[in-house]
């Protein structure tokens, strides 16, 4: 990349940023709110008036519009299609097959900007921080954009590193304007949930509400690249204080570990980040059941064992910086992992990550126990414990452990296996009018919600692969919480010597 591939003048560059995405919000809201609109009019003459075979021509048009739309306006509109993309496991099957494809799009190949506005992104990013040298760090830099996403897109290149040496990098440039858009976006938020309400027939304020307090931190990409380099120490330190104590009571962690890869850090400036390349595919391919495109080490496995090696992997992509940097990934949607050669997982984008600050809290998996163990004042004892409960607000016990039992029941054996009926089943089951008082009066406390946001991701995408996980030996090694309300069920003192359940063969 040299100055003379620039644009001329600042005047074309300024015109050419505006065209990047609609940032007005009158523009994007009108955009926005013919959503909805248009889905249940076409899905109404669909089920009332056309064949089957027309109806699914009507939604998969529909499918394209969605994509279409979110992709163009990205900001927030694109960051709502990538949820969806994860929790269409959660959605009647003729509901979410004609968006299937549409929406997982989003998660790798929203619409580009202009490689002119990209350049310029850079150039005046990289001039900031190493002065009119910087050309000689950035030696070669391809114009076509590998991923474009709700906040920016990604392009190949090579970067001389402090060293001299010459390293393959992702550079992701952050599109102008898109602070402007993402505020836009939050103040539709629940309008957005109206959308995806629409189909998945799910209450998502919550998660409007928590994308409106937190999406603003991804702009920063320095904060982003601090993050990432936290978050790769969790996947090279053997030794970890967490894992120590989890052995001590004689828990090892599934087998795994040390195959999940974090990409290197080179530099991190407001709007760009340069980070190291990794050569592999993403989740989706594995999704889809493309199995031929697969890497080495992955392509050879059969479609059950492979889902089942990418669920143990994305465990630990999980729960292992939670636990052990204080930090866990709260965007899992497949365009975030990469299925690399050997078996391994590349864990990419830490622009969303939820806050652990002394690993996973323990009520959590404290809870978790006291409903697997049957004990209903434990675990209403615990909700107010954390807020999540009023103290003044009388629920009954047995109440809480129904309700709750479901989700928990994913570790109460040694592996479980997740599915899109049994999604769809839990879904149902929070939505009973027997537990509408138990829903209305549990309220996580606002520091929790991206952790539940992950929680609730993570098994949309184990369901989405019908995996089968060792999810108990995972909440045991990295759950400090559950280990601890496990060993006393069992009548046994916090962090025993005695053995309480292996989960593998450790890394």
């Amino acid at each position: 990349m040299t100055r003379e591939h620039l644009p001329a003048t600042r005047a074309a560059v300024a015109h050419q940023d505006r065209s990047v995405l609609p940032a007005g919000g009158l523009q994007r809201t009108s955009r926005l709110a013919a959503l909805p609109l248009r889905h249940a009019v076409r899905t109404a003459a669909a089920a009332t008036r056309l064949s089957r075979a027309a109806a699914d021509q009507v939604a998969a048009r529909t499918a394209e519009q969605l994509f279409g739309t979110l992709g163009e306006l990205k900001g927030g509109a694109a960051k709502l299609g990538q949820a969806m993309s994860v929790l269409e496991a959660a959605m009647p099957e003729e509901v979410a097959a004609p968006y299937r494809a549409a929406l997982r799009r989003l998660t790798d190949s929203a619409p580009p900007m202009p490689a002119e506005v990209a350049r310029r992104v850079i150039a005046d990013d990289l001039g900031a921080a190493f002065g009119p040298g910087w050309e000689e760090r950035l030696v070669a830099f391809d114009d076509t954009p590998l991923a474009a996403a709700s906040i920016g897109q990604v392009h190949r290149a090579r970067w001389r590193d402090d060293r001299g040496a010459i390293v393959d990098v992702a550079v992701k440039v952050q599109y102008p304007g898109v602070g402007q858009a993402l505020r836009s976006d939050l103040r539709q938020a629940r309008l957005l949930a109206r959308v995806m309400a629409r189909l998945t027939r799910l209450n998502l304020s919550g998660l409007a509400d928590e994308l409106a307090l937190r999406i603003v931190e991804e702009l920063d990409y320095v904060r982003e690249g601090r993050i990432q380099r936290e978050v790769a120490a969790a996947f090279t330190n053997h030794f970890s204080q967490p894992l120590a104590e989890a052995r001590a009571a004689g828990v090892l962690e599934p087998e795994g570990l040390t195959r999940v890869t974090v990409p290197g850090v080179y530099v991190a400036t407001p709007r760009v980040l340069i980070t190291g390349w990794l050569d592999g595919v993403s989740l989706s391919t594995l999704l889809d059941g493309r199995m031929d495109l697969l890497p080495a080490g992955w392509r050879e496995l059969s479609p059950g064992d492979a889902a089942d090696l990418a669920a143990r992997l994305l465990s630990h992509a999980i729960y292992a910086p939670a636990a052990c940097t204080g930090w866990m990934h709260a965007d899992l949607h497949p365009g975030n992992f990469l299925l690399l050669p050997g078996g391994r997982l590349g864990m990419l984008d830490f622009g969303a990550v939820a806050a652990t600050p002394g690993g996973i809290p323990a009520p959590f998996g404290q809870l978790a126990a006291a409903v697997l163990a049957g004990d209903g004042p434990t675990a209403v004892q615990l909700a107010r414990q954390v807020g999540a409960l009023a103290p003044d607000l009388e629920m009954d016990p047995r109440l809480i452990v129904e309700l709750l039992h479901p989700i928990v029941a994913t570790a109460a054996t040694d592996n479980f296996t997740y599915s899109r009926p049994w999604l769809r089943g839990l879904m149902a089951h929070f939505a009973e009018p027997r537990f509408a008082p138990a829903v209305r009066n549990l309220t996580p406390p606002r520091e929790y919600a991206l952790v539940w946001r992950a929680t609730l991701s993570a098994a949309a995408l184990f369901a989405q692969l019908g995996a089968t996980v060792p999810t108990r030996g995972f909440h045991l090694a990295y759950s400090p919480g559950f280990r601890d309300g496990i060993l006393a069920a069992q009548g046994l003192p916090p962090q025993s010597d005695q053995t309480v359940g292996k989960a593998g063969a450790g890394v």
